[in-house]
């Protein structure tokens, strides 16, 4: 019976990728999933983008003294990301006469008007799609950690729904390990390296294939590495986490 419903598993999960991964370059970005708590990075006030997203989020709503915590730690994480910004910019060169953003606040560009290196126009989504975009994933998961310390007891619980479902959005090895600890099977510290390099062979080999192609690779080939993926995890899972596996899938 229990062979059956591996192989049964394995059928499903190949038919319709399950924790898939974004991108060809890896994992989607995340801070708990796909979304992140500043958008630009030429903003005058860093609590409002996030008060903005707390509430807009998780209908979460800070206490001026939470405001006042929180203050420094944000403006920090926004000066970690405009540096970035800044170094990104200088690795290519300022190509096309864009320069980074400099300085708390204001939004000062270095460049005298021109759009900001790879924050353009005061966007980050440039830097979450580019070569820097695992260390803009850091600066926000440290955030929103931090961020998370700050609240009251039931505003953690709506902030980490909120990330949990993120989560679960983003998909890869942090979603696997997520559905496995909340159906009561989590996978233990032998599988986890197991799995985790899978995904991370996955994601190497997603690129290759984005370089072959010089574009968006052939779907064909992306559901055959999918199926090939899904494969290798399903058999490193117990019975129970198959199972749940099977259930998490069936009430999407």
């Amino acid at each position: 019976m229990m062979k059956r419903l591996f192989w049964v598993l394995v059928a499903f999960v190949t038919a319709t990728p399950v924790f898939a991964q974004d991108e060809a370059g890896g994992p989607a970005f995340a801070g708990g999933g796909g979304d992140q708590v500043f958008t630009r990075v030429d903003t005058v006030n860093p609590m409002d983008q996030v008060k903005t997203f707390l509430k807009t989020k998780a209908n979460v709503a800070l206490s001026n003294d939470q405001e006042r915590t929180l203050r420094p730690v944000v403006e920090a994480a926004l000066q970690q990301i405009r540096d970035l910004s800044d170094r990104v910019a200088a690795q290519r060169g300022g190509r096309g006469g864009q320069g980074g953003f400099a300085g708390r606040g204001g939004g000062e560009r270095r460049d005298g008007g021109g759009r900001g290196g790879a924050a353009a126009g005061g966007s980050i989504a440039a830097l979450a799609n580019g070569p820097a975009a695992q260390e803009l994933k850091k600066i926000n998961d440290d955030l929103m950690g931090k961020i998370t310390a700050a609240l009251k007891p039931d505003q953690q619980v709506a902030f980490k729904k909120y990330l949990n479902e993120e989560t679960k959005k983003a998909g890869g090895f942090p979603a696997l390990k997520l559905t496995m600890e909340e159906a009561g099977a989590p996978l233990t510290p032998e599988q986890e390296p197991q799995i985790q390099g899978f995904y991370n062979e996955d994601a190497q080999q997603r690129i290759q294939l984005q370089r072959q192609a010089q574009g968006p690779p052939d779907a064909a080939k992306l559901a055959e590495l999918e199926k090939a993926t899904m494969a290798k995890i399903v058999k490193v899972l117990t019975p129970a986490q198959r199972k749940a596996l099977l259930d998490s899938r069936a009430k999407q």
